[in-house]
């Protein structure tokens, strides 16, 4: 008699599923690190208009405002001009005449120099008398007289009489310097500037000089 054996018989695994696996078991590996790589790849950030500076000041009156000032404390402002003008005098009734001239103006934050010339035109020499050191004086005032500042405030003279004869022809000459606080005080309206002669003529009831006078205005 013939014997049967009981043992199950193994059946072949295909060998296209296998093949196939081989196949595809790399491209997995590719998936998964594409799919990483979408994870931590940086995302496209939206294009945002850039903003001109300019334009929105523009729009903006307080910005050109905050401008202007900063501006101004770079000192970048443009400076005010002053205007002179001489006021009309009586030379003619005085034994000496005066001249005075003035420096260019530069701004306010510097003095501005002026410069008087007392001069006799006789033929014949002027005896005058200081009762002081001082030989003239600058003073600034307002249109309506009232005074701002004046030369002699910050200099000191000897009090003591001194005699002296102007000869034919000769001149005196005396400097002076506004300071840039006095400038800075001139009103809107104006000023007076008045350079007056400090000698009294002796032998005469003229006055020795009659003062100059001119009017600065800001511009």
């Amino acid at each position: 008699m013939l014997k049967y054996s009981s043992k199950p018989v193994s059946r072949p695994k295909p060998r296209t599923t296998q093949a196939l696996g081989r196949i595809l078991r790399p491209f997995g590996v590719v998936l998964v690190a594409g799919q990483l790589f979408g994870c931590f790849a940086p995302q496209a950030q939206p294009n945002v208009p850039k903003t001109d500076i300019r334009t929105e000041a523009a729009k903006q009156p307080e910005l050109l405002q905050t401008a202007d000032l900063a501006a101004k404390l770079q000192g970048i402002e443009t400076k005010s001009s002053l205007k002179v003008e001489q006021v009309s005098s009586h030379q003619s009734q005085a034994l000496l005449t005066g001249e005075l001239s003035l420096d260019a103006f530069v701004d306010f934050k510097q003095p501005l120099k002026a410069t008087l010339t007392v001069r006799n035109p006789s033929t014949q020499a002027v005896a005058l008398r200081y009762h002081s050191g001082m030989t003239a004086d600058l003073l600034l005032t307002t249109v309506q007289g009232k005074r701002l500042w004046a030369w002699s405030d910050d200099m000191m003279f000897t009090q003591a009489l001194r005699d002296k004869q102007l000869a034919a022809g000769e001149e005196l000459v005396v400097r002076f310097a506004i300071p840039p606080k006095a400038l800075a005080g001139i009103p809107n309206d104006g000023a007076h500037l008045e350079a007056q002669f400090a000698a009294k003529a002796l032998e005469s009831e003229l006055p020795a000089m009659a003062p100059v006078v001119y009017l600065l205005t800001l511009e």
